[in-house]
């Protein structure tokens, strides 16, 4: 293949970009010192000097070089200038001569290291007209370019070969790819602007590499008023929020003072890159639209943006998804990249900015969760290992747990049962003692995150916390809507338990809303606190007092799920789908951890595994003859 390519230098730039190739490294150092004093001496950059060994001769008699050159008399400073003078149209002799018979580099490192760092140089800078000669950043493109083709020579860079590039090509980066192939395609466009590189670059530009996954998608073919319920549905994700209070108990509080107390105001800040975003929201629904409809006639049939949003097509396409990339050798598992998960995240937003069904919201929430990479399975798992050396570690903290709330409970009734006698610091103590003592007991007896917890309703129509009437058990059942993966908590909390809390119930929370001027008879929480909900700081002081006091200073209350995992898989090793069922999670939400399964006595099982930890369990809690 000849490289030959009728390209001069234009300017001493392209001289100083060539001279890497043309002489040694330590003579190309010299030579690009001696290069900028030119620039000195002439009151011009590089760029705006021709790269012309006669120009550049006569330009040197008009020079002022006294005092720039050393020597020990007049006519030796003068002889160090001719010298330079010659040392300079010489270089421009040599670079000219060659890019006019250019030799293809052996080492396709070395040539794709050149192009690079040319790009770095020339990026964002302008030539004597004023025009910029490289975009910003235009130097990324060429390094993606040759992360993915270093392998080749640049010269050896096809439509072929880059087509083969692209097939190897992760799923997440075809896009980056492309734009890298347009970049080096202007190069080779642009070649005689670019004297500096051009024996490097390929004869032809890089032709279209046809798609490998679908044919884009033909907007242009569904109907106009589908187009334009899209267009609504994207300005409504991106739109700038309005300053709003928003009910975090979805009005079950009331409109009293707790109501207001319960409500935190809205986002404020609307989207950054109103364009960037509604791209990302086009590319999405696209992704959508290709994996949920195999034949697109049935999609460009469709009247309104909504009907895409269902739970099936959003099921369907998910399905399609996983199934295609985990049959492809190209495309990687779903499981190991995040951009379905980012896509399904854009889908959501334009789902719950545009009020559609609540399922679907639902349904893209459980996928983006559950069955693509998620950095919440990521922290699941990083949680649950820390908890299993704690207990590799020593034995005692899965008892010290177990037992917890029964040793805390008991603690408090100490002060209740005489609490005349007591001063304020260990009422406040016992008062301390029997709330934590319930919160423990709560995320042993139902698997509960911390927030739920925290903001549980004890009383009124939407009670989460039950209290058994006649032959009634203790029950705690919790929507789906208040639930981070939209599995709804519902179950039995066994008897053990359900003592301790009825502790704080019935002598805790009385005497602390009484603490802090709390209206016990109107109160709905839990956890009330004097301005409505308890404070989080409040909650974690709490919390963090009672496990030091057991001797497991820094358990988290999130890590609880996890405790239950461990605890009930000590004592079944291999029993996996009792710890899915328990959980209360999607199957492919915790089949990383543990396996897909079914488990409806699984709360009862659990409690004969904290049974075996704690004969004790069943006997406490005896109060104390008044």
């Amino acid at each position: 293949m000849s490289n030959e390519k009728p390209i001069g230098l234009k300017t001493l730039k392209d001289v100083a970009h060539v001279l890497p190739t043309v002489y040694s490294e330590a003579s190309a150092k010299t030579l690009a010192t001696a290069l900028k004093k030119a620039e000195r001496l002439t009151g011009l950059r590089l760029s705006q000097i021709p790269a012309d060994e006669n120009d550049w001769v006569r330009r040197a008699q008009s020079m002022v070089w006294a005092g720039e050159f050393r020597g020990a008399t007049p006519g030796d400073q003068e002889a160090a200038f001719n010298t330079w003078v010659k040392k300079i149209a010489s270089t421009i002799r040599h670079a000219q001569e060659s890019v006019a018979a250019p030799v293809k580099m052996s080492d396709q490192s070395g040539a794709w290291d050149q192009i690079v760092q040319y790009a770095e140089d020339v990026e964002n800078t302008f030539d004597e007209e004023g025009n910029r000669i490289l975009p910003n950043m235009f130097s990324l493109s060429i390094a993606t370019l040759r992360s993915q083709c270093g392998y080749l020579h640049p010269t050896e860079l096809t439509t072929e070969t880059a087509r083969q590039a692209l097939l190897a090509c992760r799923v997440d980066k075809p896009s980056s790819f492309r734009n890298a192939i347009a970049a080096i395609n202007r190069l080779v466009r642009e070649q005689n602007q670019h004297p500096a590189i051009a024996h490097l670059l390929p004869n032809l530009p890089v032709g279209p590499i046809p798609h490998l996954r679908d044919a884009p998608l033909d907007w242009g073919a569904f109907t106009p008023g589908f187009i334009a319920s899209r267009d609504r549905a994207m300005a409504r994700a991106i739109a700038l929020d309005r300053t709003q209070r928003k009910d975090r108990f979805k009005g079950k509080l009331g409109n009293g003072r707790l109501a207001a107390a319960g409500k935190h105001k809205g986002r404020r800040r609307g989207v950054g890159n109103p364009d960037s975003a509604r791209k990302n929201h086009l590319n999405a629904l696209s992704w959508l639209v290709r994996h949920a409809f195999p034949n697109r006639a049935d999609a460009y049939a469709l009247a309104d943006i909504s009907d895409l949003f269902t739970p099936e097509i959003v099921e369907r396409a998910v399905n399609n998804y996983i199934t295609r990339a985990e049959e492809s050798e190209v495309l990687l598992n779903p499981k190991e990249t995040s951009s379905a998960g980012m896509i399904l995240s854009r889908l959501q937003v334009l789902a719950e900015r545009n009020g559609w069904s609540e399922d679907v919201v639902f349904e893209l929430e459980d996928a983006r969760f559950d069955r693509v990479d998620s950095h919440q399975a990521r922290e699941m798992s990083k949680e649950r290992e820390q908890f299993v050396k704690l207990v590799q570690r020593d034995p005692a903290v899965p008892r010290a747990i177990v037992s917890g709330p029964r040793r805390l409970a008991e603690e408090a009734q100490l002060v209740f049962d005489d609490w005349a006698s007591f001063k304020m610091r260990k009422r406040e103590t016992a008062l301390h003692l029997s709330m934590g003592a319930s919160l423990l007991a709560l995320l042993l007896a139902r698997s509960v995150r911390s927030k739920n917890v925290h903001e549980l309703i004890i009383d009124g129509d939407d009670a989460e916390l039950l209290r058994p009437l006649r032959e009634a058990r203790p029950w705690l059942e919790i929507g789906r809507h208040r639930v981070k993966n939209r599995s709804a908590i519902a179950g039995e909390i066994p008897q053990r338990q359900w003592r301790v809390i009825m502790q704080w119930l019935d002598q805790g929370l009385p005497k602390w809303c009484e603490k802090h001027g709390i209206d016990f008879d109107e109160n709905v929480l839990l956890l009330p606190g004097p301005k409505g909900l308890l404070s989080r700081h409040t909650y974690n002081k709490v919390w963090n007092k009672c496990v030091e006091r057991l001797g497991v200073p820094g358990l988290q209350p999130h890590l609880m799920r996890h405790v239950l995992a461990t605890i009930w898989l000590s004592a079944n090793p291999g029993d996996y789908a009792t710890v899915a069922a328990f959980l209360c999670d999607k199957v492919s939400t915790v089949e990383k951890f543990y396996a897909r399964g079914e488990g409806a006595a699984a709360a009862k099982l659990f409690a004969e595994a904290l049974e075996a930890l704690d004969p004790t369990l069943e006997a406490f809690l005896t109060r104390r003859a008044a």
